[in-house]
């Protein structure tokens, strides 16, 4: 019985001694496939070495490319005046102005970005119109993302890439013309001291009429407009207002020619301005002057803050708007048509 059991332990251990060889010859697989994939992971990041170089290479090269003479038709730009440029114009030779930035176009074309103005036909065409005017008195202000981006910040820049996309220029091309001059639409912004002064020069000693949303309030709780002669408001709605455009611009004709308007309004404001201008008024599509004014005071710059008591549509839940109780403020307003 002894002999028996020695041969069947010697048979288990040889049936275990071969299952450990078939482990082990797989484990040698195992690992030379292994090498064989380091190997190939090795070759693919020497491709990708290769890959990022031939970037670096075309990036650098492509200043060269596109300004090559026969190469001006398809990345030609349009040309836009600087900030102190356009409001030299607006002061000096008393011109209008109506601002596009990516809403106004995105309208155009039929979407919209905002909360506060909806999709609408007609405020498209008449947009379009108003893009593609040839009014010599009448400046048409775009914001100046279509070449050079080293006068922005790098978020800035990440964000103008981001939209200004081949499809999306393209969309914009096909209103404007490279052998005009536009105005800088940035007039409306500020956030250093010298931006500032620069703008209050537009409405410096001048009798004005604010045209805004209900809940703009240009200047209140504010100094922008401490060198102003005299302040009027027509109140429109802050939100879709050009639902209300005939009434509004009925209104704002009624004003005496002699004022400067002043217009906040969103894209209704584009428009407006373009009529008034074209009815013998001095108009400015003023856009965030007060709001962005608001943001420098707050944060010494153009980073974006809350202001709890006007509506800022740049800022989460800013159309929840805390109500004012302001004697100056009530006194100026000459028609409310924001019921």
């Amino acid at each position: 019985m002894e002999k028996e059991n020695i041969y069947e332990e010697l048979n288990a251990l040889k049936a275990e001694n071969n299952e450990l060889r078939e482990v082990l010859k797989e484990v040698i697989v195992q690992v030379q496939k292994s090498d064989e994939i380091y190997q190939l992971l090795i070759n693919e990041l020497s491709k990708c070495k290769q890959w990022e170089a031939d970037l670096y290479n075309m990036i650098v090269n492509t200043p060269y490319e596109i300004f090559d003479p026969r190469m001006k038709h398809k990345y030609d730009i349009p040309q836009i005046m600087t900030e102190e440029e356009t409001i030299d114009e607006i002061v000096n030779n008393k011109k209008s102005i109506s601002r596009f930035g990516d809403g106004e176009f995105s309208l155009i074309f039929g979407v919209s970005h905002w909360r506060f103005q909806k999709n609408d036909k007609r405020l498209a065409e008449r947009l379009r119109e108003v893009v593609t005017s040839k009014e010599e008195n009448i400046m048409i202000g775009l914001n100046n993302f279509y070449g050079d981006l080293s006068h922005r910040t790098d978020s800035e820049a990440i964000g103008i890439r981001r939209y200004i996309t081949p499809s999306v220029r393209r969309q914009h091309m096909e209103l404007l013309r490279t052998d005009r001059v536009y105005a800088n639409a940035c007039i409306s912004r500020n956030g250093t001291l010298k931006k500032v002064q620069n703008q209050k020069r537009i409405w410096d000693n001048k009798d004005c009429v604010f045209i805004e949303g209900d809940k703009t309030r240009m200047g209140v709780g504010n100094d922008l407009f401490d060198n102003i002669k005299s302040i009027q408001r027509i109140l429109c709605p802050s939100e879709h207002a050009f639902d209300k455009y005939d009434a509004i611009l009925e209104e704002s004709l009624k004003i005496p020619s002699d004022k400067t308007i002043l217009i906040a309004l969103g894209p209704t404001a584009s428009v407006l301005a373009y009529d008034m201008a074209k009815a013998g008024y001095h108009a400015i599509d003023i856009g965030h002057v007060d709001l962005s004014y608001e943001w420098f005071l707050r944060t010494g710059s153009s980073k974006k803050a809350e202001v709890s008591y006007k509506y800022n549509n740049e800022w989460t839940n800013g159309y929840i708007v805390e109500e004012i109780h302001d004697e100056k403020y009530d006194s100026q307003i000459i028609a409310d048509l924001s019921k």
